[in-house]
């Protein structure tokens, strides 16, 4: 009986001894890892993208795409960061691996079309576009078979009524693309589609109104522009492209007052007159770089050297015919690289 007891109080101890073991141990083994706070790490990417902190941003959704390595929205977002950033190889390749993964991602095939347009390469950007498009107008009309047909313009191919899911900007790029193969209606007539859903969309009033000042129609370029300088202020591409309609209309007063919204007055009075001078009228040319110099005569030497040029230009007419004139005036546009960027996408 004793040994019993004995063996039972030491059965006691011998548990306790155990359990006190056990608990010391569990008090010095290290914590548990545990995962990100993907909540707080999304809040924090998001938070950190719109206030213009890429790189904190991109560390954030990295983070997040390592947690969720499935996750093709983290990509994405990886992907527009690394082209705000410049690192356009790394843009492209995440966009690429979103696809790889779903094909019809209509954001990264937008995405993926205007990087390789800022690049220069139309011919693999109008692909990523045509692709974007034709899978958004399919989508639309599984969705609804009514057919919204873009009426007025000669050629113009029946479109379907866009709604939030569509890539706008896709709409908008393929429109650049065909104002600079010279389709003016067909670039017209993507605008439209755009301005149908978002009548007040800044941007795509001005390509609406640049595409109409590229075609000669000056009446209704000056409207859509002059709506988007309504629109959007401080938008400067747009008074910008007003400003050259004024030009080409010969109204250099109103182009002063349009291009004095984006630069100083001797800017303005110096870009007026060289594009006057583009349009042949060398008389006013001439008296438009005067003021320039008027405006900065000590620091404005491209005014002086233009005031030279257009002088030169009007010897040549003395002793030239106007063909020769028009020849060195067409050889001074392409030397100039004109507006080519005076569509927009993003920006200003």
């Amino acid at each position: 009986m004793k040994n019993r007891l004995v063996n039972a109080t030491t059965g006691r101890w011998l548990s306790g001894a155990v359990l006190v073991l056990a608990l010391v141990g569990c008090q010095s083994a290290p914590p548990v890892a545990t995962g990100p706070n993907v909540e707080q790490l999304q809040k924090q990417a998001v938070s950190a993208q719109r206030m213009g902190q890429y790189n904190t941003a991109l560390k954030a959704y990295l983070e997040l795409l390592d947690a969720q390595p499935d996750n093709l929205e983290y990509l994405y977002q990886i992907g527009q960061i690394q082209a705000q950033l410049g690192k356009n190889d790394h843009a492209i390749t995440a966009f690429q691996d979103v696809l790889k993964v779903q094909p019809d991602h209509l954001p990264a095939m937008t995405s993926l079309a205007l990087l390789h347009m800022a690049r220069g390469d139309n011919g693999q950007a109008r692909t990523y576009l045509d692709k974007a498009i034709r899978l958004d107008q399919k989508r639309l009309y599984a969705e609804d078979t009514s057919i919204q047909v873009q009426l007025g313009e000669s050629g113009t191919q029946p479109w379907h009524a866009l709604d939030e899911r569509s890539p706008l900007k896709a709409y908008q790029a393929l429109g650049i693309l065909r104002d600079l193969d010279a389709d003016f209606d067909g670039a017209q007539a993507l605008y439209r589609l755009v301005l149908t859903l978002q009548p007040s969309n800044a941007k795509a009033l001005n390509n609406l109104g640049y595409s109409y000042y590229l075609a000669g129609d000056l009446i209704r370029a000056e409207t859509y522009l002059r709506r988007a300088t309504q629109r959007q202020p401080e938008f400067l591409r747009a008074w910008t492209n007003l400003g050259l309609v004024y030009v080409r209309q010969g109204q250099s007063e109103r182009a002063f007052q349009a291009f004095r919204r984006v630069m100083p007055e001797a800017d303005a009075y110096n870009d007026i007159g060289y594009f006057v001078m583009l349009e042949g009228q060398l008389k006013e040319a001439e008296r438009l770089f005067i003021k320039a110099i008027d405006a900065s005569p000590i620091y404005f030497a491209t005014a002086q050297d233009n005031l030279r040029a257009v002088q030169q230009l009007q010897l040549r007419t003395r002793v030239a015919d106007s063909d020769a004139v028009r020849e060195a005036v067409i050889k001074a546009r392409f030397q100039s690289g004109g507006f080519s960027q005076s569509h927009s996408l993003v920006g200003h």
